[in-house]
């Protein structure tokens, strides 16, 4: 079975209760229900000839043998078979002895041996037919299944498609707003056109990875992540030396819905840190940081910005001011069932660090590793 992406899908490999069900089932499936009249001629054929080469020497002892035509019927026809035979044997068992001239050598209780043939016959056959239940009823689920796997293809194909048109559309979308961006001089309606394409940035990029992945419901929160804050950082033109990134949270995967409101908080975090960072690094340090790590079955997410004290502190933080940004991450770190801050530390006349933090719990969202 393959995937909708082309590559080979796992099937779950198919253990048998016992070593030889496998073979059990073919040879059953073959001598007792394709060929079973042949395979109950070929038992009475056995038994006939084995009575008369060896009912001399073995005696009472070669009543045994009426057996073979009598599983042959129960295996092959079930419990009417089964029941035919059984009442069939002991007079089968009679003639025998009749043409071998040994009467004596027929059971001394008639009614027993009758009674034991019937028993057997009708115990196999039931067996058998129950045995025919249950392969019809493998067969079934089996069909069941495969028409389920190919049902699943078709759906994972079409979301796979719509993630791609989402993506494209979504592409569409910012090329317009650049568009009309480049043909605007108001610095006011440039500024908030390029925050619209950040924001539609980090939406876009979930259904890239969606589109790139094998599993289509969830992203890989720290390849998302660390995607994401490249992208921003090379827009702002942060270098290496400008823009630090620390991503452990190993292969946690979010869901669709959570992974876009964690990118649309990590793209304003970092927007915002962008707006009040200086345009050159200080001893050395990077101007921006973000750090993602898991804590106590939390998510734990900091953005870490040096600004000039006299800076302005008017952005739009998770603590203050009024702008769009602070609304919007309010409401997406609900969403997440988590909490956001803003907090300035190692203050001085000079120079202060920002820090803006998210923390959310990753029971929320049902992660687990792969």
């Amino acid at each position: 079975m393959r995937s909708a992406n082309g590559e080979g899908r796992e099937r779950a490999p198919e253990h048998a209760v016992f070593p030889f069900d496998g073979a059990a089932s073919r040879i059953h499936s073959l001598a007792f229900i394709k060929y079973r009249l042949l395979s109950l001629a070929a038992a009475v054929a056995i038994y006939a000839l084995v009575m008369l080469a060896t009912g001399d020497s073995l005696g009472v002892s070669s009543n045994y043998f009426v057996i073979l035509p009598v599983l042959a019927a129960a295996l092959g026809y079930g419990k009417g078979g089964g029941l035919v035979a059984g009442i069939l044997g002991l007079p089968a068992n009679l003639l025998m002895y009749s043409l071998l001239r040994h009467p004596e050598f027929s059971p001394a209780s008639k009614a027993i041996a009758e009674a034991s043939g019937v028993v057997v016959g009708c115990v196999f056959g039931f067996l058998a037919d129950y045995f025919r239940l249950l392969e019809s009823e493998i067969k079934r689920r089996m069909e069941v299944e495969e028409a389920l796997h190919g049902s699943l293809e078709a759906q994972e194909l079409l979301l796979r498609e719509l993630h791609h048109r989402v993506k494209n559309n979504l592409n569409v979308i910012k090329s317009l707003v650049q568009l009309q961006r480049s043909r605007s001089a108001d610095p006011a309606f440039r500024a908030a056109s390029d925050e619209l394409v950040s924001r539609i940035l980090a939406i876009s990029l979930v259904h890239d990875q969606l589109d790139k992945d094998q599993t289509l419901a969830s992203v890989e929160i720290g390849r998302y992540v660390e995607a994401l804050a490249g992208d921003i950082a090379s827009g702002f033109g942060l270098g290496a030396a400008d823009f630090a990134l620390s991503v452990d949270t190993g292969s946690r995967r979010l869901p669709v819905e959570q992974a876009t409101s964690l990118g649309l908080i990590v793209n304003e975090a970092l927007t915002n840190a962008h707006k009040h960072s200086p345009a050159f690094c200080r001893d050395g340090r990077p101007r921006i940081a973000l750090s993602l790590w898991i804590e106590d079955e939390d998510y734990c997410l900091e953005v870490h910005n040096e600004a000039p004290s006299g800076a302005s502190d008017t952005g739009e933080r998770p603590d203050g001011g009024k702008g769009l940004g602070l609304k919007l991450v309010q409401a997406l770190a609900r969403n997440l069932g988590g909490d956001a801050s803003f907090r300035i530390v190692n203050g001085d006349d000079s120079w202060r660090e920002s820090v803006f933090e998210l923390v959310f719990p990753t029971e929320a969202s049902k992660l687990e590793d792969l």
